[in-house]
């Protein structure tokens, strides 16, 4: 490979196929320029950009993310099958070994968010999601009374948000 342009967009395309899985394009930027160093956060908004007019990743806004969720086409496969070679083996074998490892870190915080804001009362409203790629499954508030508290539920809602749908689908749906 001689050109960085060419050799970001195969990156974008590789980083794609071996998530799995369609991936938020905050997620997407944060897991290629800031917890790797893989490609600098402006290029790969340029080659996100540039692969999506070309039709080798589709950009996708789905009701209640924030980002539009990306994912590699039929042509980007097809194109990334072809010059796959020329993606340095131990590029590939880091982006892998990482993945392999982190995957389900980032589908959680790609599926269950949550957020918090201050109320003119003084308490705090926090907003606790669990999402699938379509649609939201649960949407709930809560209303605290510290940002201390606030902070606490927001940052505890990713280890526990699988355990409370289990919790409320169980309670609340009866067989």
């Amino acid at each position: 490979m001689n050109d960085e342009s060419t050799n970001n967009k195969l990156l974008v395309l590789f980083i794609l196929e071996k998530f799995e899985m369609p991936i938020a394009e905050e997620l997407f930027l944060s897991l290629c320029c800031v917890d790797n160093a893989w490609m600098p956060y402006l290029y790969c908004k340029q080659v996100i950009n540039e692969l999506t007019t070309s039709a080798f990743i589709n950009k996708t806004n789905v009701s209640g993310l924030n980002s539009p969720l990306l994912s590699i086409t039929t042509d980007g496969r097809n194109c990334l099958a072809y010059f796959y070679k020329d993606i340095p083996l131990s590029l590939q074998n880091e982006i892998k070994d990482f993945l392999k490892e982190n995957r389900l870190s980032y589908r959680k915080r790609q599926e269950f968010t949550s957020d918090y804001f201050h109320n003119e009362d003084g308490t705090f409203t926090v907003s606790l999601k669990i999402q699938d790629m379509t649609k939201t499954i649960v949407d709930l508030k809560m209303i605290v009374e510290s940002r201390t508290l606030a902070i606490s539920v927001k940052n505890n809602w990713n280890n526990k948000a699988p355990e409370l749908y289990k919790l409320l689908h169980d309670v609340l749906i009866e067989n």
